[in-house]
């Protein structure tokens, strides 16, 4: 390449420039939708009629004995 067609290159490359994007927004627009998802998905699945779940708690024996 020689001068001439880095000039050239240079001002076609000066028409194409991309687009200046809002990356806060697209944060914001992610983080509505996951937490909109979690509190539909929080009231479709509550069933109120039933108990808490409970879960046994039994302490960590050994896994082998030393004799």
């Amino acid at each position: 390449m020689d001068r001439r067609d880095l000039a050239l290159l240079d001002k076609q490359m000066a028409q194409i420039s991309p687009a200046p994007r809002g990356h806060g927004v697209l944060m914001l627009a992610i983080a509505a939708v996951f937490f909109a998802g979690v509190a539909l998905g929080g009231s479709l699945f509550a069933s109120p009629d039933e108990p808490p779940l409970q879960t046994a708690s039994v302490p960590a024996s050994p896994a082998t004995s030393i004799p």
